[in-house]
């Protein structure tokens, strides 16, 4: 349907040209459909009138967007009830359709819950104004109208009791007719064209990277057992083509990284119909390490890092203003061959109903996901999630490689999966390191005294963050030099700072102590001569003792497991940080009271995965999927992922003088800069942010109370800043003691 050239879509955009390059973004007859009637609301003589409002002379931007917002007004209801006027066959597929069209420029909810609010609002949102307006639309586009609003209402009143629609089918069918509409038409927005996919990998292209892996592989020294696991696990895949998850299960020290990035080019280039290569690990603290890797492989550049704290690269001439909003929206729909994100990125991209996540959920398909250290993901979710992974995985043509050194035993939750490592892996592999538990460390002075008594490097890992700087003050060494610590009351920036000058150091022979929490056990490439561990899951062990002996050149290491110390009679402070079911505390114990060689963890790892299993209540997310439950899918994940601990605030700890006051001054200015409209100077503010993650950390509230008697702290912006003159905080220590025991166990 086209209209008179004489409407606009945006400031100095034709309504036609944008309708236009949308409907050609994909060739699909209902994406074409849901185009034609998307943004029919937009030819109201209000928005063409907000539309071409143009800024007086002399105007600043606060007085032209004051003037603008008095004539701003909606389009996405009229679009919809266009719609509903002009189709005849009202199946599931009309309701994708519709929704996707109300929805747009808001997020998906739960539809039965839509139905509902709309049936209980509708004469006031649909009034005889509204209905005059949409009237005029519909003349000025050539299509019906009705204004028979009773015939809505009937509609979703009888939909709302049938619930025919629920079907996990439809699911799909909502999210990519949603997700398409968004893609197609910020793309358009931004770059005045129509969006086109990045190309498939391509052969020669894939054929270069395999080889500069193998070549990579040359330079170091030859290790048998990586070459026999590598050789079975290509093997196992080339039996086993026709699958589309590949499981890999393996110990540290066989490569996985390097094996899964070449298993997911082969992948691509044997189906020849890949585009992306993604990579999630869970952790921000770890992606850099990854991403460094693939660059030597895949070339400086070519690989993006996105995550929470990701940077827009500029051009620095920006000769084109819009430039700069071209690149951080680029970034954001990971229009790149290669990703390596976090497990956050990922499943928001799968579950999420924000327009945000969604956008970029059509730059899923046709690709390799490489999900590593799954057992990250928490083990209530897990089952529901590979069991997504399943559902997504023949929908969007995504073929999965998840990967773990500790991995619970799901291949049978999935139909079509195929496990690519042997047990062998585990019991023929070179021992780097026994287990043993020792109970006679017992306290403090017993294990200060055993590290102090150790002329190796040695990595003790503590369950919270008040034992772990007890014990750092207790041992001898000089800090920053022969011991350091690592805990979360540490920034972001320092934390990675500190991992660079432990690696140095190991490197060139020397004997330090590290004491650290939990963050250290997955990704971290650390290689240490002897471990300490509080008593912890079997799996977490596992992982912290991956960074001991790890390239296997130091004989048998050992590695102390030890039971629960104690710093303090406050029950709140000795709280354990895992549930009991994870600690399978006898059974663990009993295993490790004789000394337990790496290569016989295998077995006792399935047993401990197996009993938690079996006491495990899985939260089940493919129901609300469903129901198209949207927003309550989300909610779910959010409460079992990423869980709301309102004790919990951000704080910014400044490391220079006036750090964050000259923050909100750049922002100010970038807001205020007449060269940027709204959207220009929003993604600069957006990509000055990222700058304050790395100086942010999360604390309990009680922390900030105690600081606020002490210390200068101000509160904007929905967190609290810690003036640089504080010397409660120092980069190696994080804070002071006195501050420390006021953190409950659980903050890690």
């Amino acid at each position: 349907m086209q209209v008179d050239d004489t409407f606009f879509s945006h400031p100095d955009k034709t309504y036609n040209e944008h309708i236009n390059n949308i409907a050609d973004s994909f060739d699909e007859k209902n994406h074409k459909v849901v185009t034609h009637y998307h943004d029919l609301g937009k030819l109201s003589d209000k928005f063409q009138a907000y539309i071409s409002l143009k800024k007086n002379l002399n105007e600043d931007n606060k007085g032209f967007e004051k003037r603008r917002n008095k004539l701003k007004t909606t389009h996405t209801l009229e679009s919809a009830y266009l719609y509903f006027c002009n189709e005849d066959e009202k199946n599931n597929v009309f309701l994708a359709n519709f929704f996707a069209i109300l929805k747009h420029h808001t997020s998906l909810s739960d539809i039965q819950k839509d139905m509902n609010v709309y049936l209980s609002v509708i004469d006031k949102n649909i009034n005889d104004e509204r209905l005059k307006s949409i009237e005029a639309i519909s003349h000025k586009s050539d299509i019906q109208f009705n204004d028979d609003i009773g015939e809505f209402m009937d509609y979703f009143e009888d939909l709302y009791e049938e619930n025919f629609y629920q079907t996990t089918q439809n699911f799909f069918l909502f999210k990519k007719r949603y997700s398409r509409l968004i893609l197609a038409d910020k793309f358009e927005a931004i770059f005045n064209k129509s969006y086109i996919n990045i190309d498939y990998l391509k052969t020669n292209n894939v054929d270069e990277y395999i080889q500069e892996i193998h070549d990579i592989i040359a330079t170091k020294p030859i290790n048998s057992f990586r070459n026999r696991a590598k050789k079975v696990i290509f093997e196992n895949y080339k039996n086993n083509k026709n699958s589309n998850i590949y499981l890999i299960k393996a110990p540290t020290g066989v490569g996985k990284t390097f094996i899964a990035l070449e298993l997911a080019l082969q992948i691509a280039k044997d189906r020849g119909d890949k585009r992306r290569i993604i990579t999630a690990i869970p952790f921000t603290s770890i992606i850099d390490q990854t991403h460094k890797e693939y660059e030597t492989i895949l070339g400086k550049d070519k690989v993006l890092k996105y995550h929470h704290l990701t940077k827009y690269k500029e051009n620095k001439d920006e000769d084109e203003q819009e430039q700069f909003s071209q690149k951080v929206f680029l970034t954001d729909i990971w229009h790149e061959h290669f990703i390596v994100t976090t497990f956050n990125q990922l499943l928001y991209t799968f579950f999420s109903n924000h327009n945000r996540d969604n956008v970029r959920l059509e730059t899923l398909r046709d690709s390799v996901i490489i999900v590593d250290e799954i057992q990250n993901i928490p083990r209530v979710l897990i089952s529901s999630v590979v069991k997504v992974f399943e559902l997504f995985a023949k929908e969007y043509n995504i073929h999965f490689i998840i990967m773990s050194a500790t991995m619970p035993s799901f291949e049978n939750l999935l139909n079509n999966s195929v496990l690519l490592s042997e047990d062998w892996f585990y019991n023929k592999k070179e021992n780097r390191y026994k287990l043993h538990f020792k109970p006679k460390i017992n306290n403090f002075e017993t294990l200060v005294e055993e590290i102090n008594n150790k002329s190796k490097s040695v990595l003790c890992v503590l369950n919270t963050i008040d034992k772990a700087k007890t014990l750092f003050q207790d041992i001898e060494g000089k800090e920053r030099e022969e011991k350091f610590l690592l805990t979360t009351h540490q920034i972001p920036l320092h934390r990675q700072e500190i991992i660079d000058e432990i690696k140095k150091a190991l490197a060139c022979g020397k004997k330090i102590k590290l004491i650290s929490t939990q963050l250290i056990e997955a990704g971290v490439d650390l290689d240490f001569d002897v471990g300490y561990r509080e008593f912890a899951p079997f799996g977490s062990i596992i992982q912290m003792a991956g960074r001991v002996n790890r390239e296997g050149k130091k004989g048998i290491s050992d590695i102390f497991v030890f039971d629960f110390l104690e710093v303090s009679t406050k029950k709140e402070v000795n709280r354990l940080p895992y549930r009991s079911i994870d600690l399978q505390e006898e059974d663990t114990i009993k295993w490790l009271k004789t000394p337990l060689e790496e290569i016989e963890i295998l077995e006792n790892l399935e047993t401990y995965f197996k009993k938690i299993k079996e006491e495990t209540s899985n939260v089940n997310l493919l129901e609300p999927m469903q129901k198209l439950e949207f927003q309550s899918l989300k909610q779910l994940l959010d409460e079992n992922f990423m869980p709301n601990q309102p004790w919990k605030v951000s704080l910014f700890v400044e490391q220079s003088e006036n750090q964050f006051n000259n923050y909100i001054q750049e922002r100010t200015s970038i807001l205020n800069n007449p060269k940027y409209d709204v959207f220009e100077a929003m993604n600069r503010v957006k990509n000055l942010e990222k700058d304050l993650g790395l100086y942010t950390i999360t604390v309990n509230n009680k922390l900030i109370d105690k600081l606020m008697s002490n210390y200068n702290v101000d509160e904007k912006f929905g967190r609290f800043i810690l003036t640089n003159n504080c010397d409660a905080y120092t980069k190696y220590k994080g804070f002071n003691p006195e501050y420390t025991e006021l953190e409950e166990a659980f903050e890690l």
